[in-house]
């Protein structure tokens, strides 16, 4: 009996993703880090405290990471099946995830921006969740409170902010599920203003540095002129099924209720959103872990769509194009 790759079950699935993972870190360095002088920065930040230990402790720095990917994969490959996205039972969506987010990442990996990625499958994972007919008062504040904790880490992850008022239309939320998102997207920032107004800077001090970060980091799309030939050739083969599922989803050829439907698009939305993050100042190859939640959520609907024989071995050059690739840098 030949293995099915519209099918995977939860073992293999994790298992590469392990080997992904592994792989990545082990031909990964952490890039040499200019950590502020105490007198040029007034402000305490968090991804600094990251950046510190990340470069103090390169190890554990990478065990965490490991960990983070390995979890943010089994949740995206979790939430799938828990919604039946592609009216087949599989955890394909498990190692996709490791594609994006070590083979497109060319095997560059940061804590901060794994831990970003882990807070953006929780986000979008508890949007999705409050797509119900009753209150969903606690589950929406908790995507938004993900999602502003992410923004404190990386203010690049701004553009992602619109995930809300996204959630509130595509999932039909109340004006007052809406004020309570609100409060949750803003008790991140407002917390790290408190702290360093006690620590005795001005209140507004976190959200000026944060602005500067994201303004300031050097000029637009510098990442996607730096991205090498082999990252180049691996995005458009992603990009390809990437086009040929949304085709599938559009047509109607894949037979799914309206709720999975509307949480596709959302994906889709969310993809878009990532995308954008990768294009504005300061960011970097790690920062595609982001862009590998939705990401791994969409490539499946090529993949159950396409015949049996094309899409295993697409699958297997995708793997081998991952390696490869990591094999390169």
């Amino acid at each position: 009996m030949k293995f099915d790759i519209a099918q995977q079950p939860f073992v293999p699935a994790f298992l590469t993703l392990a080997v992904l993972v592994v792989v990545a870190l082990l031909r990964s360095t952490f890039p040499a880090a200019a950590l502020p002088v105490d007198d040029a920065l007034p402000t305490w930040l968090p991804a600094e405290t990251l950046l510190r230990f990340q470069t103090a402790f390169p190890r554990w720095a990478k065990a965490v990471c490991g960990l983070s990917l390995l979890i943010t994969g089994i949740r995206t490959g979790h939430f799938a099946v828990r919604y039946n996205l592609y009216s087949v039972n599989t955890c394909i969506a498990i190692p996709f995830y490791g594609v994006v987010a070590c083979g497109a990442a060319a095997g560059s990996v940061d804590l901060t921006a794994c831990l970003c990625s882990l807070l953006l499958a929780f986000s979008i994972s508890n949007f999705c969740r409050a797509y119900a007919p009753n209150y969903a008062f606690n589950i929406i504040f908790r995507a938004s409170l993900y999602l502003g904790t992410a923004l404190v880490l990386i203010p690049q992850t701004a553009p992602l902010l619109l995930l809300l008022p996204l959630a509130v239309v595509h999932f039909r939320r109340t004006v007052r599920e809406t004020i309570v998102a609100l409060a949750g997207l803003l008790l991140a920032p407002l917390t790290l203003c408190y702290i360093d107004w006690g620590m005795g800077a001005p209140f507004h001090a976190p959200l000026l540095a944060l602005g500067e970060q994201l303004i300031g980091s050097g000029p637009f799309f510098a990442l996607v002129e730096s991205i090498s030939l082999s990252t180049r050739f691996l995005l458009g083969a992603l990009l390809l099924c990437l086009i040929f599922g949304f085709y599938f989803l559009s047509s109607g050829r894949l037979a799914i209720n309206s709720k999975p439907r509307v949480i596709l698009y959302y994906n889709m939305e969310a993809l878009l959103l990532t995308l954008t993050v990768l294009c504005l100042p300061g960011a970097s190859l790690p920062l595609f872990a982001l862009a590998a939640v939705p990401a791994a959520v969409l490539l499946p609907v090529f993949f159950v769509r396409a015949y049996r024989s094309m899409g295993r071995a697409i699958y297997v050059l995708l793997l081998a194009g991952v390696l490869l690739n990591l094999f390169l840098q």
